[in-house]
């Protein structure tokens, strides 16, 4: 596959998983440095052109935080 046809595909349920968790990770440990992240609760809901991704993250020190991101045409749109 190319590199223009694998850039026009739509991003993997994991890989938007994964862009929603550092989006989450950065509020979780407001921008500073961190140690782990664990993903306690995920959703994943298909409403059309959208991807609505929820996550619960929590880190090792006991701090939590909860967003859902959405996805459209496979690109974060926004967090909420």
């Amino acid at each position: 596959m190319s590199a223009a046809a694998g850039a026009a595909a739509p991003a993997t349920e994991e890989a938007m998983v994964e862009q929603c968790r550092g989006e989450l990770e950065e509020r979780l440990f407001a921008g500073g440095a961190h140690g782990e992240s664990f993903i306690t609760a995920q959703a994943v809901e298909r409403q059309g052109d959208r991807v609505l991704v929820h996550l619960d993250v929590a880190s090792g020190e006991g701090r939590r935080v909860s967003g859902t991101c959405i996805f459209k045409d496979g690109k974060l749109f926004d967090v909420k």
